[in-house]
């Protein structure tokens, strides 16, 4: 598992802002207490889908969670995708086929096939090389905003 101490740091900040016990940060987060206390205690960063659940409750990008970005500023889809929505797509505008992809990820074509099969999101550090691919934040690689760089 990955930790930060950026993201901890702003992980707290916000939840500092929630104005309620710390007891009650995992409730109003939607989160495990066994994930709070990882992310408070290490900045150990969780599973892609529950850092997009924190985010929304923050209102944040997940770019600024993660330290990538300065400004918590975000501007939330009013249509949200799936990640493989906008996988296609910007496979498609970038004209890279699964294969290509699968090679920059080091992985086999059936990882990438799972994502539509099974509904399934990357891992956080295949979801940062597939936003570097194709030039996008992971907000908007994740379905969250349409700015494609915020």
């Amino acid at each position: 598992m990955e930790s930060s101490e950026i993201f901890k740091k702003r992980f707290l900040e916000l939840a500092d802002d929630l104005e309620c016990k710390k007891s009650e940060v995992p409730k109003r987060l939607n989160i495990d207490y066994a994930i709070y206390s990882k992310i408070i205690s290490f900045g150990i960063i969780p599973r892609p889908m529950i850092l997009v659940r924190i985010a929304d409750c923050f209102n944040v990008s997940v770019d600024y969670l993660l330290g990538y970005i300065d400004t918590p500023d975000f501007y939330r889809s009013e249509t949200r995708r799936t990640f493989y929505e906008v996988y296609s797509q910007l496979k498609e505008e970038k004209n890279y086929n699964d294969y290509a992809i699968a090679r920059k990820l080091h992985v086999s074509t059936s990882y990438t096939t799972n994502w539509k099969k099974k509904n399934f999101t990357p891992s956080l550090p295949n979801l940062i090389i597939l936003s570097q691919t194709f030039g996008v934040s992971l907000d908007y690689i994740l379905g969250r905003t349409d700015d494609k760089n915020h």
